[in-house]
């Protein structure tokens, strides 16, 4: 059976589409895997408060930032459902840790609260948080964000919560 020369010419250009849009999407797919590096790991705020927090505790303490809270807390082995209180906690972090500069041991977690903080969702998160603390008996300080903080109110504020030790 003969095949008309239009027919041949609907075909190759058919053809030649087809193989451009799959040339086209090779050369425009993704590479690798589908991650972009992240600007910064702290927000402007964040930074804000973590320059202020590092003057504040000299050298007494070292600093961690955006910190698990399942890295920080565990949940009790006798604890009927672990693996659902777990998930309630493993993809939470806290915005900065302090820890003891020579066995790196966490003293104390901090939360700079923004505007955010104050949407029922987040409300909601805080609570849990704070209620997840206070039960594990780690101390969590709420910091308001602020424009400006004040290096010396700061360091009486950790001295009040005994972060330094005696």
């Amino acid at each position: 059976m003969l095949i008309a020369s239009g027919t041949w010419a609907f075909l190759v250009v058919a053809a030649m589409v087809i193989a451009s849009i799959i040339l086209l999407r090779t050369l425009n797919a993704p590479r690798g895997l589908p991650y972009c590096r992240r600007p910064s790991l702290l927000t402007t705020a964040e930074a804000r408060f973590y320059r202020t927090l590092a003057k504040a505790v000299d050298d007494r303490m070292t600093i961690f930032a955006m910190v698990r809270i399942a890295d920080l807390l565990v949940v009790d082995s006798k604890t009927a459902n672990g693996g659902g209180w777990f998930n309630r906690i493993s993809c939470k972090h806290v915005d900065f840790v302090l820890c003891d500069p020579e066995s790196l041991d966490a003293v104390m977690a901090i939360e700079l609260d923004d505007a955010s903080h104050g949407q029922p969702d987040r409300t909601e998160r805080d609570t849990f948080v704070d209620a997840a603390f206070r039960s594990a008996g780690f101390p969590l300080l709420r910091i308001p964000a602020q424009a400006q903080y004040d290096v010396g109110e700061l360091r009486a504020t950790l001295e009040r919560q005994c972060v330094f030790g005696k």
